[in-house]
């Protein structure tokens, strides 16, 4: 769907087809090319060369500018009244059963046997309900992360961030949950790469590499024939490595011919890689990833989508620990929308001192509260027993 749009309404993720309005008149159109814009760099560009207004492809506008009515909006939610540790331990135990399906799925497919979709299909219906109800209970439960189960928590973490992204986004339930499926199978296939491939160390040579690839051939294999598995959810096994300059694999597929879908599971793709630790690498902190994420927009990622990704994790996830500037070590409890560089958080170690302190918790959007965030740290990186505060402060 066609919309012309003024210069001073125009933002961030609307793809541009066309000059409507140009004081340059022709000169102005010749230059412009079809796209979406991501920055507003571009947008001040346009200003400049005299365009007053454009004509927008709604249909093919990301986030926020997509044209919503294509697809009729779910009906509203009413959110259930819990404590979030409730929340929380009911976030545990279904990501727990996830871990169990997950592994007989991979399980099957080594064996050769048929994939069991209904399982995941019901657990994609549980995901959303919790992710509607407080997307932070599972986005927490996905950060108690054990290094030794990556490529288990790797896929069920990619569909609760998929899930998490597109209800930000606000996109229908049935997508959501098909691309909370597509992130559960993404990486199906890496059960039939060998484990001196998959746990090296190092970089993987040209031969390697090639044979990495092949898992998303191997996975398109494993669901072929399959009743019932929607589009979308293909489209997330077969694209979540394509790149937008049409570098990636398997087909090379430039920006015009990867899906939304496919940019979305890149992004979450890689946000989780980056984060996650695992036998042979420390995982980076958000804001680490944040900033690749970002370097490499435009080349592999799509800029709009992933401005759009980090506003829905927050640049402090709940259970990021962070370092604060009095010197206190502390567990993001709750993220604060408003003001997401201060959060609540319980502190309760002293990092400067080098002793626990008591647990309390510090509401740093208070006006009254002068501390604030420093920098946000690895659990890995410290000499104390952050899993278990973990547990004890957002568990109890």
């Amino acid at each position: 769907m066609f919309k012309k749009v003024a210069i001073e309404q125009l933002s961030v993720g609307m793809y541009v087809e066309a000059v409507a309005e140009s004081k340059a008149g022709g000169s102005a159109t010749k230059v412009i090319q079809k796209g979406i814009i991501k920055s507003t760099e571009t947008i001040e560009k346009l200003g400049k060369l005299g365009i007053s207004s454009l004509i927008i492809d709604t249909a093919k506008s990301i986030g926020d500018n997509q044209q919503p009515t294509t697809h009729p909006a779910a009906s509203p939610r009413v959110k259930k009244t819990r404590s979030f540790s409730d929340k929380l331990n009911d976030a545990q135990a279904m990501y727990l059963r996830a871990k169990e399906l997950q592994a007989q799925a991979m399980d099957n497919i080594y064996e050769g046997k048929s994939l069991n979709l209904e399982g995941f299909v019901e657990l994609s219906d549980e995901f959303v309900d919790s992710l509607f109800d407080d997307p932070d209970a599972l986005l927490c439960v996905s950060m108690m992360k054990n290094k030794d189960d990556y490529l288990l928590e790797h896929s069920i973490n990619v569909a609760l961030l998929l899930g998490a992204f597109a209800g930000y986004l606000k996109m229908p339930e049935k997508d959501v949950k098909s691309l909370i499926l597509g992130g559960f199978l993404h990486d199906i296939g890496k059960v039939k790469i060998a484990d001196e491939i998959l746990k090296k160390p190092g970089r993987l040579t040209p031969e390697e590499y090639q044979v990495m690839q092949r898992h998303v051939e191997y996975g398109e294999a494993a669901v072929e024939g399959l009743q019932g598995l929607p589009d979308i959810a293909r489209q997330v096994m077969l694209q979540h490595h394509e790149k937008l300059n049409g570098n990636g694999y398997p087909r090379g597929l430039d920006k015009d011919s990867i899906s939304l879908y496919g940019k979305m599971a890149a992004i979450a793709d890689c946000y989780d890689a980056i984060t996650s630790t695992r036998c042979y690498k420390d995982g980076e902190v958000s804001g680490r990833a944040f900033k690749i994420l970002l370097n490499d927009s435009g080349s592999h990622f799509d800029a709009g989508l992933v401005g759009k990704f980090i506003k829905c994790i927050g640049v402090y996830p709940v259970g990021t620990v962070v370092a604060l500037k009095s010197g206190r070590l502390g567990i993001v409890l709750r993220r604060n929308k408003q003001n997401p560089l201060r959060p609540l958080v319980r502190v309760f170690y002293n990092l400067r001192h080098k002793h626990y302190i008591e647990a309390k918790e510090v509401d740093l959007s208070r006006a009254y509260e002068d501390d604030e965030i420093e920098k946000s740290m690895r659990g890995e990186s410290l000499d104390i027993d952050v899993p278990k505060y973990f547990k004890e402060f957002l568990f109890s």
